[in-house]
């Protein structure tokens, strides 16, 4: 198990540099806007290295547990996953510093650009969530009626926010990822009452997908349909970053969940058969 503390450590570590991050920009120590923006990118790009490759050793270490244990598939997805959402944060850096590109209202619209790459890997994140949640088909088709709720209610909350004269790709592309980035949050709900898996590991996945809804929430809200298009930023950019961060370095350990349950069902197990002697 010590591979295991050991990537606990370094999730720690990645959460803070990110508050780190927060912390230089909003006392003006460094910005993404300006002479320091190379320094900013430089720091965040290691970030997200540190990030992968944590997500490498969890690999690793699952794959060290045993053959065909169950794990070993989440962890294949949710290596797949980062690959996918940290090609998406390269786009959000905008290294090129190009805005306005699908049109006159939108400022940072290479945001809608990166929902190419964030909504496939998010998807193999649900979709190791979905294979430990481990639903029965009646679960699933109580699950259905609410993923249908919230998708509605991803949809209103965007019509909340959407500016007129976006465009059709901006207004298209951040659309179907607000429905479909909602249904996080109701995974995270589902970890949070699932008694089948340990206490700590299910509030952590709860709180892991929850900020990823969050997350993108104020991506919408504050960076893309912010101050009437242009965003609130590079505040809102630090902001966000934090909260993205916190997720994703939480819901790497995934995969580990499902060797913390066969651990709580060995000693369940054990001290069944000791009562019944």
């Amino acid at each position: 198990m010590k591979p295991r503390w050991n990537t606990v450590k370094i999730s720690v570590l990645i959460i803070a540099c990110a508050v780190l991050d927060l912390l230089l920009t909003l006392l003006g120590v460094w910005s993404v806007e300006g002479v320091t923006r190379a320094w900013v990118l430089s720091f965040e790009a290691m970030t997200l290295t540190i990030l992968f490759i944590n997500s490498l050793m969890i690999r690793h270490s699952v794959y060290q547990y045993q053959d065909g244990h169950p794990g070993q598939v989440l962890a294949n997805l949710m290596v797949f996953s980062m690959l996918l959402c940290l090609t998406g944060d390269v786009i959000n850096f905008n290294l090129t510093q190009s805005y306005f590109q699908h049109g006159e209202v939108v400022k940072h619209d290479y945001l809608a650009d990166s929902v190419w790459f964030f909504m496939p890997g998010y998807t193999l994140m649900f979709i190791a969530c979905w294979r430990l949640l481990g639903y029965s088909a009646r679960q699933t088709r109580y699950f259905v009626i609410a993923m249908l709720i919230t998708a509605a209610m991803g949809l209103l909350s965007y019509l909340n926010m959407h500016i007129p004269g976006s465009g059709w790709y901006v207004s298209l592309m951040t659309g179907i990822y607000a429905v479909f980035i909602a249904q996080a949050a109701l995974l995270g709900l589902c970890f949070l009452i699932n008694t089948n898996l340990p206490v700590r590991s299910r509030c952590l996945m709860a709180t892991a997908m929850i900020l990823a809804t969050f997350a993108d929430a104020l991506i919408g809200q504050f960076w893309i349909f912010g101050n009437e298009g242009q965003g609130y930023y590079p505040q809102i950019r630090a902001i966000n970053w934090v909260v993205y961060i916190t997720s994703q370095a939480i819901v790497i350990h995934l995969p580990e969940v499902t060797l913390s349950k066969d651990h709580g069902s060995s000693r369940t197990c054990a001290a069944e058969a000791g009562f019944a002697k």
